[in-house]
């Protein structure tokens, strides 16, 4: 049987309260699902006998903590792309998404595209826009220091697939 499974990248300890918070108030005002702040990396089918621990440990082996550059606040009709922070390309994380990729039994076709979504809801795009220009974000880089594994459902639409998703491993990136 084939599991869906996203490898997200978690921001450090220093940044994660902010994003939180952020999505949470996004949430109660909203009516949306809270999650944790994660960019992902890469998104593909796994079978049970594929190790998500030996594909982390390969595609971040000798990565050390990194940051990634803020682009924009944007905005997208796609659900889990409601309001988001755009991050410009690294060399790192496509790295990583590569190695991802190259050695997954069955490769997906997934685009990396480095954001950070911040709420998953069907919104006026009036709406998205005003929030686009409302939410400030006091840094201009964020670090991120983890990698893990959770299975989703596919596609992500609703409330309760976000609640569906569980944590299959953790890797944290060293210092």
């Amino acid at each position: 049987m084939n599991t869906k499974i996203s490898f997200w990248l978690i921001p450090s300890v220093a940044y994660r309260p902010f994003f939180q918070e952020i999505i949470n108030s996004l949430a109660q005002a909203h009516d949306s699902p809270r999650f944790e702040p994660h960019v992902t990396i890469y998104s593909g089918n796994y079978t049970a006998d594929e190790s998500v621990d030996e594909l982390i440990e390969t595609a971040v082996n000798n990565v050390s903590v990194f940051m990634l550059d803020i682009e924009q606040v944007g905005y997208s009709d796609l659900y889990t792309k409601t309001l988001f922070v755009q991050f410009y390309p690294s060399v790192i994380l496509t790295q990583i998404s590569e190695t991802l990729r190259r050695n997954s039994a069955h490769p997906s076709a997934y685009v990396l595209n480095p954001h950070l979504s911040l709420i998953y809801q069907h919104l006026d795009e009036a709406v998205q826009k005003k929030l686009a220009t409302e939410v400030v974000v006091p840094y201009t880089q964020v670090f991120f220091d983890e990698v893990r594994a959770i299975s989703t459902p596919e596609p992500v639409r609703s409330w309760e697939d976000v609640e569906k998703w569980q944590t299959l491993s953790v890797r944290k990136l060293a210092p």
